[in-house]
């Protein structure tokens, strides 16, 4: 009996070290990050100021310079991508699992990936709109509108790179060797959703966490099925820029530039809100799906193998 209390003990006290050690390499990776994305954000006001000699030189006046935005947004991407590429390399790096990056059969899940994306989205912001959720108002197509899409696909582009480096690559493959796939999933789901706590309409109700929930734990089901990240990253850019720059929802609460402007009306459980299409029931019943329909694909896979 104390030989069996004693084995309960220690396997407690190396789950606790364990635990301990996934959470200080997390917070190391933020400390990275956010050096990282402070010196470029520096170098980016130093770049506006020099663009613009007449800019005052005010935080304000900064903050507000269009170029600034843009350098910050992707000071923070490169950040993201940095700090998790500097804390695998210094301690993960040898122990026998990888972030996902490997070329082996890129093209093709990146494909897959894209495609799932934008036809789960579409069956999305359709519904919505069919359900009466929104109202659609078209704008003419212009060579500027191209232009600001086509930056707009660049960032999506960075965006999801560095959101699924971070959760899906480095967070569940790091809590995967520990625990297990199933905690490496859940645990990179459930700090994917947090991740977007202070986005515009985040809290108007509960269904923009419960997608969030559900769209990282499709990614996470991608990333895991699939061997690597290029299939969960080509769904993410995908997702992203059809809602926003496609349809003109509101992508996790931040508007974008699009050719049409979805207009939320009604019911908030049914339009979104100023969330966009995540806030609706209508994505929550497509996450689902697409998650359902994933797992049974794959499961097909592995049996006709």
């Amino acid at each position: 009996m104390e030989r069996r209390e004693g084995k309960l003990i220690e396997v407690k006290h190396r789950m606790s070290i364990s635990i301990l050690t996934i959470a200080g390499k997390v917070l190391l990776t933020f400390v990275f990050i956010a050096l990282i994305t402070v010196i470029l954000s520096i170098a980016a006001a130093v770049a506006a100021i020099v663009r613009q000699p007449n800019l005052e030189f005010t935080l304000s006046s900064i903050a507000q310079d269009p170029f600034f935005v843009q350098s910050a947004l992707w000071a923070q991407i490169i950040g993201f991508i940095g700090g998790v590429l500097i804390t695998f390399a210094i301690f993960e790096r040898r122990k026998g699992w990888s972030l996902g990056l490997q070329f082996r059969q890129f093209p093709k899940r990146l494909g897959e990936g894209f495609l799932a994306g934008a036809v789960l989205i579409t069956l999305s912001c359709g519904g919505i709109w069919l359900f009466g959720g929104a109202s659609l108002l078209f704008t003419s197509w212009t060579a500027a509108l191209t232009l600001k899409m086509l930056g707009s696909f660049l960032l999506f582009i960075g965006v999801g790179v560095n959101e699924e480096l971070f959760a899906r690559g480095f967070l569940q493959g790091l809590v995967k060797a520990k625990f297990g796939a199933s905690m490496g999933m859940a645990v990179s789901t459930f700090v994917f959703a947090l991740l977007h706590s202070f986005n515009p309409g985040m809290w108007d109700s509960p269904l923009p966490f419960i997608n969030l929930l559900l769209a990282g734990l499709l990614f996470a089901v991608c990333r895991e099925y699939s061997g690597g990240l290029w299939m969960p990253i080509g769904m993410h850019v995908s997702w992203n820029f059809f809602q926003g720059c496609m349809f003109g929802f509101g992508v996790s609460g931040t508007p974008m530039v699009s050719w049409m402007q979805a207009q939320p009306k009604g019911s908030l459980y049914l339009s979104g809100g100023i969330f966009g299409a995540e806030g609706s029931f209508v994505t929550t019943v497509i996450l689902l799906i697409g998650i359902l329909g994933l797992y049974a694909y794959y499961h097909k896979l592995s049996k006709n193998r």
